[in-house]
């Protein structure tokens, strides 16, 4: 939620999308303004053309000369004093704005109010209630005390804090919960945890104090060893926020997050939905659609999705991470490292973010990278579970089967979503028999088809396994990294009595390949 101030007399407020001259609200064309919005969070540094090609027309090929163009345009719009050039155009580099640019930032503890704004009261209201209540103070000030004359400052300090009469409705409090949001360290939740649970029963913002606190456990499940207590707690609070207000979009993407954790994808599409209905431009909402579209197998879906929040707020870290993840389902490997580059430079200590560019160095079979990438990020946090099974894979693709191993077991023994899949793993590289249980997640068509194959190979069942896996590719299955296993390929070099299923199976990872490769968006020049 950010306004921009932009020299003396222009006001850019992102949320809204809307730009005012003054007072007066000037029209932009959507080139105009997401060139307006690239060049001013970047001022006063020079934006690159390559920047301005990824930010203004979306990674398209134009022409320099259309560029310019849109350059002039916007020039005309930003234009207050003939000798001041809004827009400075550095030879052989790019363009800068040449004005000056203050940020804004609303809170998140705001959000509340934004969709349920308070009535206006006149100044002239506000003047009133303002003395009358200053009147009353000092009327009971000096009936308490008995002081009819006092003229000493230190005294007329004492009727402001004898008004102050607290009722139980009026010691309610307004939380920020704006400082509690993006924590990763295990302490800060823990200790932000306490603070928001103890504030529940006196804040009147409780439905926002349920949202992050649903948000907080999910975090901590993920990244602090998948405890399966935690997943509820958060579950639970995502339906506690729904229950305190269910006209608010953010308990329904608590909800749709959690549900995406649990498997749950189908469910997870629908709250997002529903959080779309009460608030279409809630970009985290149209982000968590997009996140259980791509994680069920639905990339098109996926990509529509995204790129309604894209369009919103291009800039949103959250947006551009789903966006990375589902660019990789599309084989656009370019769009992914800006996105990565982005995100990585603004915030190297992020765990997610550092997984996703650990996800996207196996997609282009870098695997040493994406070992190392892997070894800081569980030096930082040792218990992030999907953490170890990336580490597993980057390890079995580079051949060191028994350090995979270890990482496998890390997540066999967890109460992750990936248990499963590390057991199945795991026994194919040992031979023991780790107990596959729990239920398959309804409506997860590839990853249930995808363990349901390795379950066949578990039992060396090489010809079952080729169908499923088969079958799992045609239904959305996107992780080409598992399927350049050395462990899987080894186990059905031994299990395989032709060299037939052997060429199946090197067939369906070139199938898998050309499917990605037919999701690719295709560039074609905007004029």
């Amino acid at each position: 939620m950010s306004v921009y101030r932009v020299g003396k007399n222009l006001t850019l407020n992102l949320d809204e999308r809307k730009l005012f001259k003054g007072s007066i609200e000037v029209f932009l064309p959507e080139l105009s303004y997401r060139l307006l919005v690239c060049l001013a969070e970047r001022a006063p540094n020079v934006v690159s053309h390559d920047i301005l090609l990824d930010y203004v027309w979306q990674g398209k090929i134009v022409s320099e000369d259309t560029i310019k163009k849109r350059v002039s345009r916007l020039r005309e719009v930003l234009a207050v004093e003939k000798e001041q050039d809004p827009i400075i155009a550095e030879r052989g580099l790019g363009y800068r704005l040449n004005l000056s640019v203050k940020l804004f930032e609303h809170t998140v503890s705001q959000l509340e109010e934004q969709q349920n704004p308070p009535k206006l009261v006149s100044p002239q209201v506000h003047f009133s209630i303002r003395h009358r209540v200053m009147l009353s103070g000092l009327v009971i000030f000096g009936i308490a005390l008995g002081v009819f004359k006092q003229t000493e400052s230190s005294k007329i300090q004492q009727p402001v804090q004898a008004n102050i009469s607290l009722s139980s409705h009026d010691a309610s409090i307004e939380l920020d919960v704006s400082r509690f949001m993006g924590l990763q360290d295990s302490s800060k939740i823990d200790s932000a945890i306490s603070e928001l649970e103890n504030s529940i029963k006196h804040a009147s913002n409780k439905v926002a104090i349920f949202s992050i606190l649903s948000e907080l456990y999910l975090t901590k499940h993920k990244l602090h060893g998948a405890n399966q207590d935690d997943l509820i707690q958060a579950y639970q609070f995502a339906l506690k926020a729904i229950n305190a207000s269910n006209s608010q979009p953010w308990p329904y993407v608590a909800l749709g997050n959690v549900q995406i954790e649990q498997g749950k994808y189908k469910n997870a599409i629908e709250s997002a939905s529903k959080a779309i209905s009460l608030s279409p431009k809630w970009v985290n909402a149209h982000a968590v659609k997009s996140s259980a579209l791509n994680h069920r197998g639905d990339i098109s879906g996926a990509w529509n999705a995204i790129q309604i929040a894209h369009k919103l707020q291009p800039d949103n870290p959250l947006v551009q991470k789903i966006r990375v993840q589902v660019l990789l389902n599309k084989n656009m490997f370019s769009w992914s490292e800006r996105h990565l580059d982005s995100l990585i430079a603004s915030s190297p200590q992020d765990a997610f973010y550092s997984l996703t560019q650990a996800e996207y160095f196996l997609e282009i079979k870098h695997h040493e990278k994406a070992e190392k990438t892997l070894t800081e990020l569980l030096t930082l946090k040792p218990n992030f579970i999907e953490g170890h099974l990336l580490m597993a894979s980057a390890l079995d693709l580079q051949g060191k089967i028994d350090k995979s191993l270890f990482h496998l077991e890390r997540v066999a023994i967890s109460q992750s979503k990936y248990a499963n899949l590390a057991k199945l793993f795991a026994n194919l590289v040992d031979g023991k028999n780790r107990i596959v249980n729990g239920k398959t997640s309804e409506g997860d068509r590839y990853s249930n088809q995808f363990i349901a194959s390795l379950i066949a190979l578990n039992n060396k069942d090489p010809e079952q396994f080729l169908h499923l896996v088969e079958k799992a590719v045609q239904s959305g299955f996107s992780k080409e990294y598992f399927l350049d296993s050395n462990i899987i390929y080894t186990s059905l070099e031994q299990q395989v009595h032709n060299d037939k299923q052997l060429k199946d199976f090197q067939a369906l990872k070139t199938n898998l390949f050309n499917i990605k490769q037919a999701r690719r968006v295709k560039r074609v020049p905007i004029l």
